[in-house]
């Protein structure tokens, strides 16, 4: 995850007033699920999935791990849902990894099933035949662990996450982790992804303890009210059991040190959740001193933020761009903000963080040259990623960005869309080597599905495409992991001299690189597959519709904008509750949890989204709906929203807790998407309402962000939007009365489409002296020439004694680029008043800004 918060790094000087012993002893030295080593090797955090125990009868294997048996009622339930997965697994002629355990019956079916198969969720799923004693999260698991007076152990994760894999398999299918669970925890999994509320809180406290590091897999020890008292990242087996015997120990001997830490940890959570600041002006130079710093923190060499670990950080890249789109900054920092930009772009979309052959993101780099990612494949990122590149395309006015864009949607659409028309959450990055491919237990590694040898790509091409493909993708015999290596591009001079040496162009050598790229996709697409979680999450869709709607309009790519409606309709038809109201999660076929702040704000962003792709004004009559129910159900007292609906109600203490989320995570926070939201909803209906809404939003944060801007620049983009406009090639006036857009015809014509809603006017280019005339205009570096303006119709109007000369309707107005317009950004202004039959408003303009090059 991102680097702590000011407020993390704030409450972390206050550790030392905890009084446990736990707080001082440490974690394994082994790598955790948010920092991974720099160097990896092939499979370091995975292993050959172990070969089933040889267990004799039921009562043995229940003595080995101290098995409870479970009440009738949960036992009657679990019986049935155990043979509906039966049945499924024997329709499947899956193998014996299809359990996700080792202990198996000479039959090869599992000795134990728990609570989870009673789960929708695919990540508490695959511990359903675990050894151990797992409740989910919810009054059953609270009220166990007050009756039977013991601690809480909460295991936080999510189906496609790697470390929580490697926990699985080390210790939740260990007889002595099991044993120790079932006799002295009442142990519960909670799915991240279905329980956002649970595991942010939650990992406020991991980060606490941990000093600044959050992820997953989480271990969480807390009081039966769930008020936490202690908290760690991965640890192998022997560390982690060393752990649950001394926090069993404590709690035995010493339970009120423990009470004493819950409060005092609880009351830290609350100081840094509930933060508050007196209101400050975030006016522009601030804006300029926050992108100024946030440009000093980028690598110089290879781009991102950091030397390290690097994830891509879309947020403050969206931010950055933004600033140099709105040329706020002086001359000389422009360029080096333009390289700076381009070089982490360049080495994103060409590095292995990027599926090179399918399309795609990956979650983050291992390594600082963006070489070997952690290999899951994440809705979001797909989804901010895309938007990124768009942008950028637009900012820096490199066409490569919007192909980028492209292959990332066509991914999502191909890999991540399900037949119901949702997108599902993510891939796994974990897949069986093709050597083991088939085998009943398959040794699962991470990347397999996506490294290669020579050897390997010697026996699926001729050799001279052999030697041209591990040329193009630096494939070594030495590999970047184990011998294996991850597919990358070399930088583009690179690649050009490589053309030079075969004697080719770029386009010849582009197009033998088709070819080849088509033959590895076909031999991939035979290996064993990453595994898909299915999870159609409300938020995470809705920040897909917005990208494909997007994307769709930029790149004029109608399937996109098609996915995108059907997803909208998926949402609004399938992922509800009982009663009509939005829900947080759909799988299985079941709709659950109730929808958060982010849940309603992505959505209806995607909404508005389809609404400029369509102009269908039904698509912003929903998004309007979205932002009612945000404001009447997750208002809070200190201004801004609350994560949860106000009459959530709580299961634990821990989610008595506030939360305000809106500092940059690996998705963007609920109140930075709130913000965007009303800011856009401001603009296309011209409602005062939003505006208000806004400025209050942002009063509740300013003087949080001045005092740390870099954690929450996607508020500073919001922000940015709302005072400069937004980077597009449309635009909105006249109180969403007049909508306007340019595109290119051919390379230096450009056109600029008037569409007016009816009654709405501006007038026309050679309207009367005394009135405002319609005039298009370059902004610079851009130069144009001739342009080209309609003849107006002559209509009377009640105020006038004479006919004006207006555009109503559909109006073009065109122009020429001067040819030695190179430079980008590429902006023209539209400088207009528009009216209606009751009112004229004040002069007014927008600014649109040109595609790339074709």
């Amino acid at each position: 995850m991102s680097a702590p918060s000011f407020f993390m790094r704030w409450c972390l000087g206050l550790t030392q007033g905890l009084t446990g012993f736990l707080l001082a002893t440490s974690a394994s030295g082994a790598p955790n699920a948010s920092s991974p080593q720099p160097k990896m090797e092939l499979n370091p955090m995975s292993s050959p999935a172990p070969a089933p125990l040889t267990v004799q009868a039921q009562s043995d294997a229940d003595a080995l791990v101290h098995w409870p048996g479970l009440p009738p009622p949960i036992a009657r339930a679990v019986e049935t849902a155990e043979a509906q997965a039966m049945t499924e697994h024997q329709d499947k002629s899956a193998d014996s990894s299809h359990w996700h355990t080792r202990w198996l019956s000479a039959d090869g079916l599992p000795w134990f099933t728990n609570r989870l198969i009673l789960s929708q969720s695919p990540y508490l799923l695959e511990h359903a035949h675990n050894p151990v004693n797992w409740y989910s999260w919810g009054p059953e698991a609270l009220a166990a662990a007050k009756a039977e007076h013991k601690p809480l152990f909460i295991s936080i994760g999510y189906a496609s996450c790697h470390w929580c894999h490697v926990m699985a398999q080390q210790s939740f299918e260990s007889a002595a982790v099991a044993r120790l669970l079932n006799q002295s925890f009442i142990a519960v999994k909670v799915d991240r992804q279905q329980n956002p509320e649970i595991d942010s809180r939650y990992q406020m406290a991991v980060a606490i303890v941990g000093g600044g590091q959050t992820g997953w897999p989480a271990s969480i020890y807390a009081f039966p009210d769930g008020r936490p008292f202690y908290a760690t990242l991965y640890q192998p087996e022997p560390a982690f059991l060393s752990t649950l015997k001394q926090v069993a120990g404590v709690w035995q001997t010493r339970p009120t040190v423990l009470d004493q830490d819950a409060d005092k940890l609880t009351g830290l959570m609350r100081r840094v959740l509930d933060q508050q600041a007196k209101a400050q002006s975030l006016d522009a130079p601030f804006l300029v001193h926050a992108a100024q710093a946030l440009a000093q923190r980028v690598d110089p060499f290879e781009g991102g933020f950091g030397d390290g670990v690097k994830f891509p950080d879309a947020e403050r890249l969206m931010f950055l761009l933004d600033q140099l789109g709105h040329t706020a900054l002086p001359p000389d920092q422009i360029t080096a903000l333009r390289n700076s930009l381009d070089l982490t772009l360049e080495h994103m979309r060409r590095g292995g963080i990027y599926d090179q052959l399918g399309g795609g993101f990956f979650r983050y780099s291992t390594t600082p040259d963006w070489r070997v990612p952690h290999f899951e494949k994440m809705a979001y990122d797909q989804a901010v990623l895309a938007r990124t590149y768009l942008r950028a395309g637009l900012v820096l006015g490199r066409r490569a960005y919007w192909r980028t864009a492209e292959n990332t949607l066509d991914f999502v659409l191909d890999q991540m869309r399900a037949p119901d028309g949702g997108f599902i959450a993510a891939l796994d990055a974990d897949s069986a080597l093709p050597s083991s491919t088939g085998s009943s237990q398959p040794a699962l590694h991470e990347g397999a599905f996506y490294t290669w040898s020579p050897s390997e790509l010697a026996a699926v091409l001729p050799p001279e495409a052999a030697k041209l493909a591990a040329a193009y993708w630096q494939v070594t015999p030495a590999g970047d992991i184990d011998g294996m290596s991850v597919l990358h591009r070399a930088s583009a001079v690179d690649e050009a001299q490589l053309a030079k040496t075969l004697h080719l162009n770029e386009a010849e050598l582009n197009l033998k690189m088709v070819g080849i790229r088509k033959k590895l996709l076909a031999v991939r697409a035979r290996r064993s597959a990453p595994r898909r979680d299915g999870n159609r999450i409300t938020s995470w869709n809705g920040l897909l519709i917005q990208a494909l709607a997007e994307g769709g309009r930029l790149l004029d790519q109608p399937r996109f904008v098609q996915a995108a409606a059907a997803a909208a309709q998926f949402v609004d038809h399938k992922i509800r509750l009982p009663g009509g109201r939005l829900a947080h999660n759909f799988n299985r076929g079941v709709a659950s949890g109730v929808a958060n702040l982010a849940d309603h704000a992505d959505y209806a962003l995607g909404l508005i989204a389809l609404y400029d792709a369509t102009g269908e004004k039904t698509w912003l009559d929903q998004a309007q709906a979205q932002a009612a129910v945000i404001e009447k159900s997750f208002a809070a007292p200190a201004g801004g929203y609350f994560d949860q609906p106000n009459e959530s109600k709580t299961d634990a203490a821990i989610l008595d807790l506030p939360s305000r989320p809106y500092e940059d995570g690996p998705e963007p926070a609920g109140n930075t998407q709130t913000m965007r939201l009303f800011v856009d909803l401001a603009v296309r209906t011209g409602d005062q309402k939003y505006t208000d809404a806004a400025d209050a939003l942002l009063a509740g944060f300013s003087g949080l962000i001045a005092r740390d801007p870099l954690s929450a620049a996607g508020m500073l983009a919001a922000l940015t939007a709302q005072r400069a406009g937004a980077i597009d090639p449309q635009a909105y006036g006249a109180r969403g009365g007049l909508h306007a857009g340019v595109s290119r015809r051919g390379g230096k014509q450009i056109n600029v489409l008037l569409a007016f809603a009816p009654g709405w006017h501006v007038n026309a280019h050679d309207a009367r002296s005394d009135l405002i005339p319609t005039q298009l205009t370059s902004v610079p570096p851009l130069q144009l020439a001739l342009v080209d303006y309609p003849a107006g119709k002559k209509v009377r109007l009640a105020f006038s004694d004479t006919p004006l000369n207006l555009y109503e309707g559909t109006t073009h107005i065109t122009g020429v680029i001067q040819p030695d317009s190179v430079m980008f950004p590429q902006r023209v202004r539209l400088d207009f008043q528009a009216c209606n039959n009751e009112i004229c408003l004040a002069p007014a303009q927008m600014t649109l800004w040109l595609p790339p090059h074709p």
